[in-house]
């Protein structure tokens, strides 16, 4: 009986999707001259978060961010499409970039669904780049599979030089390959904080595929010099496997420019 009292309260505390985890990292770089600030709203798969999704923009709002990336799972099998693009309409007027990852290239519809979020102003990036100003290319990869289905040839044809180069690619399991990209700044996503978290750490517990302790689940890491940053995300990639001692995730970086020695 006790045990399961302890049990229990274990869960209890660790099931708190009524809060909402605000990442903030700075990095600097001497490509970059202006401030810009990026959101990062990682694996909806078309979940409420309060009305209007307004826990998500409510922060984003007080934030302001210059530019919003999605990378991946914005959508999901079987799910009202309308609640994803219930928090793209209340973004609107927001520079915003989308990229497909796993669950939605799984639909079959995937291709309309692409095209209305072009239709709202979101760059949609499949294997495709955008300016966001003269100093910052954001390149996004589509999903497929378990396999990059991205080389370092594609990437060099998009890359523009003298630029601070942006990835958005939904899975970080690529990190090998991210490496030899000679790439400044990977987003990713999927990993979902590994979906059950141990308390007081930053360990996740689970994979998308039920494998154990993923390698990469969530913040900043250096592949080869570059930077790969995993975000959390907002859901479940997965309804009936819940989240656990790992609030939903907004995450902010900001780039700034590298001060320069005085001496």
């Amino acid at each position: 009986m006790i045990c399961l009292a302890v049990f229990s309260v274990f869960l209890l505390c660790g099931f708190q999707y009524h809060k909402m985890d605000i990442t903030r990292i700075t990095l600097a770089s001497d490509k970059i001259t202006v401030p810009v600030k990026i959101c990062i709203l990682a694996d909806l798969h078309c979940r409420p978060f309060g009305k209007n999704q307004s826990r998500i923009t409510d922060i984003v709002n007080r934030e302001n961010p210059d530019m919003i990336l999605f990378p991946g799972d914005l959508f999901d099998l079987d799910r009202d499409y309308d609640i994803s693009f219930e928090l793209i309409r209340q973004l609107s007027g927001r520079r915003m970039a989308f990229s497909s990852g796993n669950h939605d290239i799984y639909l079959a519809d995937i291709g309309e669904l692409r095209q209305k979020l072009k239709e709202h102003g979101v760059y949609v990036l499949e294997n495709d780049m955008a300016m966001f100003n003269d100093e910052i290319e954001v390149i996004g990869v589509t999903d497929r599979g378990r396999t990059l289905g991205f080389d370092a040839e594609s990437y060099e044809r998009l890359k523009k030089p003298d630029c601070y180069h942006l990835l958005i690619s939904h899975r970080p399991d690529y990190a090998g390959a991210y490496s030899k990209l000679d790439c400044d700044l990977i987003i990713c996503g999927h990993n979902h904080g590994g979906q059950w978290r141990i308390p007081f750490t930053h360990v996740g517990l689970f994979g998308p595929h039920r494998t154990l302790f993923p390698e990469y689940t969530e913040g900043l890491h250096s592949l080869n010099g570059r930077l790969m940053f995993v975000g959390r995300g907002l859901a479940s990639g997965d309804p009936h496997f819940f989240r656990l001692y790992n609030n939903p995730e907004i995450a902010f970086i900001e780039l700034k420019p590298e001060e320069k020695d005085p001496s």
